[in-house]
């Protein structure tokens, strides 16, 4: 059987060194469930923040980082729809800091820069490809008007 490839966009990134993810930056789809879930995320962080600044049991946070963490993980594996917190934090709870952001927003926001960067490009390449597409279709309708007779309309 013969195969037909083309190209879906669909692209491998690696995350810090530690987990592969693929996806097509410019799916709106994609950039949808991003968003969607990043408003999620930080609805999560707000929460966590309330309960940890009115619990005064120290041993209580614990349990309430514990639990906002795995829902935190759930959220983003959820999007990748693949194990990649595991990977990537290991034992780290998700609320941990660097560079003064949460370590999930800083993935988040890696991905959002990611998908930016990506729509530039793209949209740069579909602008100039476009003309050709018109051109090369016009080309294959003339062929194919000339082998069938006639029967596909002409524009």
């Amino acid at each position: 059987m013969e195969e037909i490839k083309f190209s879906t966009g669909k692209q491998e990134f690696r995350l810090n060194d530690q987990v592969s993810v693929s996806f097509n930056p410019t799916d709106a789809a994609f950039v949808e469930r991003i968003y969607d879930v990043f408003e999620k995320l930080d609805a999560e962080q707000q929460t966590y923040r309330s309960e940890m600044d009115a619990c005064a049991d120290k041993r209580k946070i614990f349990d309430i980082a514990r639990q906002h963490d795995e829902k935190m993980r759930e959220m983003i594996d959820g999007l990748f729809e693949a194990p990649v917190c595991a990977a990537l934090f290991g034992s780290m709870n998700v609320y941990a800091l660097a560079d003064g952001l949460p370590v999930w927003a800083n993935l988040m926001l890696a991905i959002l820069d990611q998908v930016d960067a990506t729509m530039t490009r793209e949209k740069a390449a579909y602008e100039s490809a476009h003309s050709e597409i018109h051109g090369a279709l016009g080309e294959k309708k003339k062929r194919l008007r000339g082998c069938s007779g006639g029967n596909i309309p002409a524009e």
